[in-house]
């Protein structure tokens, strides 16, 4: 078994792909960081003032009050104006300053962004690890030496996991370093608060949110390559399975945006894509009703063994010599 791992990182590395990813990754952060260096937080610096953070937001909140006071504004308006002096009231307790930037509140808020392109890079890896060997026809060299087909297999996936989990390390490295030199180094115990998709405010901070976020990213990314590598399973063709790798990513993130018109239906929290939204958890307890993340879990566990399963049976009889 670890000559075949060790025969699959080998090949992998020798592939122009790979470091082109791996260059993509620290470019996309690098061009990430710029924006945020010179557009993004320059104009949060310069709308509130770093250094009166407290008399900006104790402002906002005498403001809005003004609003909630005056009778003939519009419904919409006064509870937006509720809210708003609520979140200030909240991070002024909590001693969270909005305009802070460090190298921990920048990890946070970008590292995750950048992950999609980790997701792709996977997706296509996974895509066409096995279908590329049966297209050029080297598959049956593996097959003709003394290992099962499954342990073939097996060797191919944990290659896509570990170069997936490299990418990510990538990520996070260049992350952080870009991150100290464009804003310093702060402490990751910073306080911050953050904001779902689903309107949910959690005020904590950069070490307990963010290995969460990472964590159930990576579970989620994991998902797209179970699914991407029983698709170079089942297709000969590598284009054919790389081009279908990538339309049910992007697919799957359109058609999460119908759940909030499908969360209510009986059937739609028993099919694996209401499920691929895991780092939402490390804000929410639930983004269907009555849906917690031991119950994403679940079922994203029991449409992993079914991809893995039938595309490995399917392998095991296909003929391939």
């Amino acid at each position: 078994m670890i000559p075949l791992l060790k025969n699959e990182w080998i090949k992998l590395w020798n592939k122009k792909q790979t470091w082109i990813f791996l260059g993509a990754i620290v470019i996309l952060m690098l061009g990430l960081t710029i924006i945020y260096s010179t557009i993004i937080v320059n104009e949060d610096s310069t709308a509130s003032g770093d250094d009166g953070w407290t008399v900006t937001l104790e402002t906002e909140i005498a403001e809005q009050e003004e609003i909630l006071e005056n009778e003939t504004e519009e419904e919409w308006i006064q509870e937006d104006a509720e809210r708003r002096i609520e979140e200030n009231e909240e991070m002024l307790e909590a001693g969270i300053n909005p305009n802070e930037m460090n190298n921990a509140i920048f990890m946070n808020d970008t590292a995750l962004g950048i992950a999609s392109f980790v997701t792709l890079f996977s997706v296509i890896v996974a895509s066409s690890i096995v279908s590329s060997e049966i297209d050029n026809g080297t598959m049956k060299h593996l097959l003709i030496r003394p290992f099962e087909r499954w342990q073939v297999l097996l060797a191919k996936f944990i290659t896509v996991v570990g170069f997936s989990i490299m990418m990510i390390l990538v990520l996070l490295l260049s992350n952080l370093l870009m991150g100290t030199i464009a804003f310093g180094s702060g402490s990751f115990s910073t306080p911050i608060v953050e904001h779902s998709f689903y309107g949910d405010v959690l005020y904590t901070t950069v070490s307990d949110i963010f290995p969460a976020k990472v964590g159930l990213y990576f579970l989620n990314m994991m998902m797209f390559v179970i699914i991407s590598f029983s698709l170079s399973i089942l297709f000969k063709s590598q284009t054919l399975a790389v081009g279908i790798g990538i339309f049910i990513l992007f697919f799957t993130s359109m058609a999460q945006g119908f759940s909030m018109l499908l969360a209510d239906t009986a059937w739609y929290k028993f099919i694996f894509i209401a499920h691929l939204e895991l780092p939402s958890y490390a804000v929410v307890d639930e983004f269907l009703p009555g849906v917690g993340i031991g119950f994403s879990l679940a079922i994203l566990a029991v449409y992993a063994i079914a991809f893995l399963g039938t595309s490995g049976v399917y392998f095991q009889k296909k003929d391939l010599m």
